[in-house]
This record gives structure tokens, sequence and C-alpha cells, in this order.
């Protein structure tokens, strides 16, 4: 569906910042439950414990609109309060109505914060800004 309505890169980040790239809250503090995370120990260790990346709680529309990085560490990371919210969140969604808000507004960049974002911890960005340009998805 998302392809008929020209929107998948929207779903395409949805899949990048939750299976990929995910974190979730536990009781014990954050955990990471992404694939592209879990696969590699130095990004296990940024994702969770480097000041430098943005720590933001989970929006859908927010993460469908956040550009990300594809050739480096993440910006931003997203945190889900549970599986069964990031379930029912998905489930109940009509996206068709999403896409054509996201569509109607620009992307939100890499590594930016929005005032109504829930930040679990504003990172310094230090790592990125030595990195240089971003490749972005």
């Amino acid at each position: 569906r998302a392809l008929g309505l020209d929107a998948l890169k929207y779903l395409g980040r949805l899949y990048w910042y939750t299976v990929e790239f995910g974190l979730i809250a536990e009781p014990e503090g954050l955990r990471i439950y992404g694939s592209g995370i879990v696969s590699s120990y130095a990004e296990s260790q940024f994702a969770l414990d480097d000041p430098s990346p943005n720590r933001i709680g989970f929006d859908l529309a927010r993460v469908m609109g956040t550009e990300y990085r594809i050739d480096d560490f993440q910006q931003n990371y997203f945190v889900i309060p549970s599986f069964d919210e990031l379930l029912r969140v998905t489930v109940e969604t009509d996206f068709a109505p999403l896409y054509e808000q996201l569509k109607a507004r620009p992307d939100i960049p890499i590594g930016e914060i929005l005032p109504e974002d829930v930040v679990m911890t504003r990172g310094t960005q230090d790592y990125a800004r030595s990195k240089g340009p971003a490749v972005v998805g």
C-alpha cells in the first residue's frame, strides 16, 4: 500500500528506526532491540552510553518523518515504551492519511530535536560533527 501511495520512504524510516535501530525503555533502563545495533558491539555501546546521540520517545509520525544515516552510527534513536505499544500504534493507525500529512511537510533533518519531542537524552552530536556530512536515507 505504501508503494501505491508513493510513501515507501516513510515506511522505510519506521523500519529503520524500530526493527534496525530501536531502543526500548525497561525498568532497568534502556535496552537494544534493533538488529542493526545488536550486530555491532561498537554501536551497541554508542546507542546506550555515548553522550552524542539523541534518545527520543517514540512517536509514529515523528519517526516516519525523520531522515536517517545509512553510513554510520545514528544521531537519533527512538525509544518505544513496550513492544505492545509499538504493535498497537502500528495496527491501529490508518497510514494513508498519515502519509499525506508527512508528504505535506518537510522531512525532519537528522539530529534535530523538535519542541514536541519527549527527549530522554539530548545528545551533544559531537560524533556526527566529527564525521562530516551524512549519507541520508
